[in-house]
């Protein structure tokens, strides 16, 4: 992989552990990445002193020797780490909408997994057996339906979700909680590897080296409640991480699935609770993809749709992105995309020309 001096400056400003917000706003008004981290080395710290907190200003003066600056470089190539910010094509559109969405990721693999059908699996780390199975079973056949698998990389549920999405057809994305050189949990490093061969992507906000830790869980949760179009809850008690990510899904509008774990049972509990709360019953993949108007979708796994994809512009590939969640009016493109309704026609028009997209009655839009 090959880098820029930007990459290399955007990778140190991750390592201030800023706020989403603090370091989007950083990074707009000075334009990039590498101008910040300039005017630091030329300056010192003061201009940012009211921008951002002592402990964050210590964290980036210690990152920001030339030494340091190499070493970090030299993991990211030797693990082909990628870094991509908020104004990248390559940034996953489904994150913009979020109230405050990642200013950079970290990458490995292939980031075009995410363009396609995402659905989020979470649940305990502790999980049942009947759990995990089910957990496999669901997640290959929504594998063989074309849908990537999104989830946490944790043990249990996370891995079996994983593990079961590599044994369909489609690619599978790791969220990280911790630093993308870091092995956690040890158990999986071998399944790091097979999601990044099989086409699939590791994704983290994080800067290299850093441990995970409660409180890293629980801001990564929003991003996996952003990814997707569905929160599938296959275990977990009532006070957890993934009921977290449950409400960060449901302050984004998605979809949220319980499974009907046994009665009584404490890891049975939190999906229980959301049942009675008004979430959606499943017991299988076809429940999922019956309700999501996917059932009679062609399967089209990411790793092999974007081979067959022609060039777009950024307007429509966000445009054919939001498609891939499934028929769309006018007005919701325009709402959820953003873009201006002059170039949403032109991206529109020029997406139907080469094939990839139909118009439907009411003025609504589907992938071809």
């Amino acid at each position: 992989m090959r880098y820029t001096r930007e990459d290399g400056c955007r990778a140190w400003l991750t390592y201030g552990l800023l706020r989403a917000d603090a370091a989007m706003s950083l990074l707009n008004e000075f334009g990039c990445a590498e101008a910040i981290y300039d005017r630091f080395v030329k300056e010192g710290s003061t201009f940012l002193q009211k921008r951002i907190s002592e402990s964050s200003i210590t964290l980036l003066r210690d990152q920001s020797a030339p030494e340091k600056m190499h070493d970090m470089m030299v993991t990211m190539q030797k693990l082909s780490i990628g870094i991509i910010s908020h104004d990248d094509a390559r940034y996953p559109d489904s994150l913009r909408d979020l109230r405050s969405p990642p200013a950079l990721l970290f990458y490995r693999g292939n980031p075009d997994c995410l363009m396609g059908k995402c659905i989020t699996v979470i649940g305990s780390r502790k999980a049942s057996p009947q759990a995990m199975d089910a957990t496999m079973k669901i997640c290959r056949e929504l594998s063989d339906a074309g849908v990537t698998i999104v989830s946490g990389l944790a043990m249990g549920i996370d891995t079996a979700a994983h593990e079961g999405c590599l044994q369909g057809k489609s690619p599978t994305a790791a969220i990280l909680g911790c630093g993308m050189d870091v092995d956690y949990p040890m158990e999986n490093v071998d399944l790091k590897e097979n999601i990044v061969q099989r086409g699939g992507m590791l994704l983290s906000e994080y800067p290299l080296g850093l441990h995970a830790s409660p409180h890293v869980f629980q801001v990564r949760n929003r991003i996996l409640a952003g990814l997707s179009r569905a929160i599938l809850m296959m275990e977990s008690r009532i006070r957890s991480g993934s009921m977290l990510t449950v409400q960060h899904a449901l302050d984004h509008g998605k979809e949220v699935y319980a499974y009907p774990g046994q009665p009584g049972t404490d890891w049975a509990e939190g999906a229980h609770q959301l049942l009675r709360e008004g979430a959606n019953y499943f017991t299988s993949a076809r429940d999922v993809l019956e309700d999501l108007n996917w059932l009679d979708d062609e399967p089209t796994p990411s790793v092999v749709l974007r081979q067959e994809l022609p060039e777009m512009t950024e307007e429509q590939r966000r445009v054919y992105t939001l498609l891939g969640q499934g028929e769309m009016s006018y007005d919701q493109l325009a709402a959820k995309s953003g873009i201006p309704a002059p170039a949403l026609s032109v991206a529109l028009t020029m997406l139907q020309m080469m094939g990839l997209i139909k118009p439907m009655p009411g003025k609504s839009y589907c992938k071809a």
